[in-house]
């Protein structure tokens, strides 16, 4: 009887050990994929805000060039009396 039952026993280890080595083989490329995921749409609002930062320090920039220009043109103008 006890050989009967580590039979048994041995025989259902056997079988369920490349299920749950299965099992745990995909949980694990889920959290990669769900991991990597994540990572992609981190970067992209990275990206997508450092873009915007840019665009609106770009605009900053050329609306200082533009006052600068007016300004200068407009004293040019005044001091040397041409219109």
């Amino acid at each position: 009887m006890k050989a009967r039952a580590s039979i048994i026993a041995f025989v259902l280890v056997t079988v369920t050990s490349p299920m749950a080595y299965a099992s745990v083989a995909e949980g694990a490329r889920e959290f990669k994929n769900d991991v990597k995921t994540a990572g992609k749409k981190t970067g992209h609002a990275v990206r997508d805000a450092t873009h915007a930062i840019g665009r609106g320090a770009k605009a900053a920039g050329h609306a200082i060039a533009d006052t600068t220009r007016q300004g200068y043109h407009a004293t040019k103008k005044a001091v040397s009396g041409h219109e």
